[in-house]
Order: structure tokens, then C-alpha cells, then sequence
């Protein structure tokens, strides 16, 4: 756990003094988004967390909420 926290300490300790630098507000929030998602799941992962799968949200997507279904295979 303490190897993924490095890891994650230091991608965040090189890229994220750019971005400020460069005033990318919408870059580095964007970053933040994906870092703390890519975080959580490898917290999850070292800690023995089942995981969700993405594709359970990808249906619920597509087939429950906009109503799309898949044609029957044959």
C-alpha cells in the first residue's frame, strides 16, 4: 500500500505543478477527476476490495436509461 501511495505521490508531484503554472484550470480539473477514480480503484484493488465492474454501468447506460437494446443473436 505504501508503494501505490509513491506512485501516486509522485505522478501527482510532477504533473500537477505544470498545470497550476500554466493556469490550465480545466486540464488540471480534468486531471483531478481521473487521479482520484484511478486512485480509488488501486486503493481498492491493494486493499482486497471487489472491485465494480464497468460494463454493469455500461448497460444500465445504455440498455435501462436510454432504452437501446441489443437485437436477439441468429
Amino acid at each position: 500500500m505504501i508503494f501505490l501511495l509513491l506512485i501516486y505521490a509522485s505522478i501527482f508531484a510532477i504533473n500537477a505543478p505544470g498545470l497550476i503554472k500554466r493556469k490550465e484550470r480545466k486540464e488540471f480539473a480534468a486531471f483531478l477527476i481521473f487521479y482520484a477514480i484511478a486512485f480509488a480503484l488501486g486503493l481498492m484493488y491493494v486493499l482486497d476490495i471487489p472491485v465494480p465492474s464497468p460494463m454493469k454501468g455500461l448497460q444500465y447506460l445504455i440498455a435501462d436509461m436510454l432504452g437501446m437494446k441489443y437485437p436477439p443473436p441468429g
